[in-house]
């Protein structure tokens, strides 16, 4: 548990004179003034004020409001933080790289579409910081040969499953790297699982099929 405690009083030469019976509340930037928490005067006409903080969650940075020139309150101009210092009292741009310990920062505490492209430097995420998977034909199995690789004159559809799984459909690339025209036939999810359909339509000069397949999660 956590207080917080302030007194209100005027100077009369050299003597202070306390405030009694100011409303003060303490608010989270953006509250209103009917969200405040309300400190009470611990002592009748004491000009001392006093609010106790339970929780974890109430900790943090508050502006200090009271009915001076207001009654529905307004701002005093003053701010106090009241147990750990919570993002609310941070202002921005006051982090920067050089106050961040190598991983502190993890995913788990980054917010969905907190970062955008535009956040990164160029060259900064490269492929093995992404999730990917990569397969070639020795993984692909012919429709009719049922062999691996396929075979480009006894096939016209090469079957692909991808070893990891995936929450929705992940972005393929097809990289052909044979003398016949292969194209993505079909992608599928099932459940977890994605299944890849390579066609094969006209077979040139090669005799065995060469490609490299790029999965990458969304």
């Amino acid at each position: 548990m956590y207080k917080f405690a302030i007194s209100y009083y005027t100077m009369e030469g050299t003597e202070r004179k306390p405030q009694s019976g100011v409303d003060i509340r303490l608010l989270r930037p953006g509250q209103s003034w009917p969200e405040g928490k309300k400190l009470i005067e611990t002592t009748p006409n004491s000009g001392y004020y006093e609010i106790s903080i339970e929780a974890e969650a109430d900790c943090g940075f508050y502006e200090l409001w009271d009915d001076h020139g207001n009654p529905q309150g307004q701002f005093s101009g003053k701010t106090c933080t009241i147990g750990k210092l919570d993002a609310r009292g941070l202002q921005t741009n006051c982090i920067y790289g050089n106050h961040i310990l190598d991983g502190v920062v993890t995913g788990s505490k980054i917010a969905n579409a907190a970062i955008g492209t535009e956040h990164l430097q160029n060259g900064l995420l490269s492929l093995s910081k992404l999730q990917y998977e990569l397969q070639d034909q020795n993984k692909g199995v012919g429709d009719n040969s049922h062999s691996s690789p396929a075979n480009l004159h006894d096939d016209k559809i090469i079957t692909h499953v991808l070893d990891k799984e995936y929450p929705e459909l992940p972005h393929i690339i097809l990289t052909n790297q044979c003398d016949a025209f292969l194209y993505l036939a079909k992608v599928n999810l099932d459940g977890n699982r994605v299944t890849i359909l390579i066609g094969i339509s006209q077979v040139y000069t090669a005799t065995d099929p060469f490609y490299k397949l790029l999965a990458l999660a969304k």
